[in-house]
């Protein structure tokens, strides 16, 4: 078998890439008539401005709740009030973001808290507030929550148990003790102003940035590339970098035959690829969804058949893909990854039998899909 149109033989190198957008999260649950703010309400010692959506927790309960850790009345006692400002606002996956800051004489301290439910928020701040107050606050029991919140157990992550109080090892191990205890991360201690200065807002602390390897198994459709819709297997391995993919890929589609027209005669032809793509997932609950962008690079052979002198031939085969990629979650290290590209061949070379007929040619553009499983790590 030879080959005619014996141009493109070289390497034709072709990329495209994808122009991610970045997603702007901004949301203060204080703007729109959305959220309320209750202020200046004391709670043995405590100022507090409570703004949150009104499906939260309300300032009233959070305030029961530091009385029960307390085990006292709203009286202030003499002591030295702590104030108090948390901002609840809905994150873009659905769960539910607290900005805390507490100020206890000239100290300041600040933190971020991450859960499911607004309810956890409210019971992680209250638990908190009364630990800066009193490092035993923890060992008095969990607050019951309101029946209307829609409370449900969960884990927080990000909270401080030493607001505004001195971090020894007395809240540390109370903190510790208590099954409900939040795990602690604890911004810098801000200096206090000087007079007449107007003190700057803390800054809360950053979140490393997520890195993991993948493995992944799919089973492949291709409408176009070979002689009829051709099924393949393709196998991968990435890195995410935050919600960036960047994998190196292989997939092998297998012989179809492919005749001459109003002959018995053709040729078996399959396809081999390597390629590299990059992704920009964003994720929404259990699902990550967005835009991709690669390359493949490899060989497309044909053997021929029925004809009185057999042979074979190889083609170059460069296809840029603009694609999309959709996982869903089963675990937190099993997904189950769909992908759909569309490859255009930058090479395109017709396979004949020479003095007979044409074989195979490739469309200008194929539609690609795969489903598989993948497995992440660490």
């Amino acid at each position: 078998m030879g080959l005619l149109d014996p141009c493109r033989r070289g390497l034709l190198a072709a990329a495209e890439s994808l122009v991610v957008s970045a997603l702007a999260l901004a949301a203060l649950a204080a703007v729109a008539g959305d959220a309320r703010a209750d202020t200046a309400a004391s709670a043995g010692g405590v100022e507090l401005d409570w703004i949150a959506p009104g499906e939260c927790a309300d300032r009233s309960r959070v305030l029961a709740e530091i009385e029960q850790r307390l085990g006292r009345s709203s009286e202030a006692n003499g002591e030295p009030p702590l104030k108090a400002r948390a901002v609840v606002s809905r994150n873009e996956r659905g769960s539910w973001d607290l900005r805390l800051t507490t100020t206890l004489g000239e100290t300041t301290r600040s933190r971020e808290l991450h859960g499911e439910t607004c309810a956890e928020l409210a019971d992680a701040a209250a638990l908190i507030i009364a630990l800066a107050i009193d490092p035993d606050a923890a060992s008095r029991g969990t607050p019951t929550a309101a029946p209307d919140t829609g409370a449900a157990p969960g884990d927080i992550s990000g909270a401080d148990p030493g607001a505004g109080a001195d971090p020894g090892a007395g809240a540390s191990a109370a903190a510790d003790a208590s099954p409900d205890a939040p795990t602690a991360v604890e911004a810098p201690t801000a200096a206090s102003p000087p007079p007449g200065a107007s003190a700057a807002p803390a800054q809360g602390p950053s979140r490393p940035l997520e890195l993991r390897g993948t493995l992944r198994a799919s089973g492949v459709l291709d409408t176009a590339s070979l002689p009829a819709v051709a099924p393949g297997a393709g196998i991968a391995a990435g890195m995410l970098i935050g919600a960036v993919r960047v994998e190196l890929s292989g997939t092998y589609f297998g012989a179809q035959q492919a005749f001459v027209e109003r002959t018995t005669m053709g040729g078996d032809v399959q396809l081999t690829t390597g390629g590299l793509r990059v992704c920009y997932a964003m994720r929404y609950r259990s699902i990550e969804l967005g835009p991709c962008a690669g390359v493949e690079v490899g060989v497309m052979s044909a053997d021929s058949f029925g004809a009185a002198s057999p042979g074979s031939n190889r083609a170059l085969w460069v296809a840029p893909h603009p694609g999309a990629l959709a996982t869903f979650t089963l675990s937190d290290r099993l997904r189950v990854p769909l992908t759909i590209d569309v490859p255009f061949p930058v090479t395109r070379d017709r396979f004949v039998l020479v003095g007979i007929g044409a074989v195979h040619r490739s469309a200008a553009a194929t539609l690609r899909a795969s489903l598989g499983v993948e497995v992440r790590f660490p």
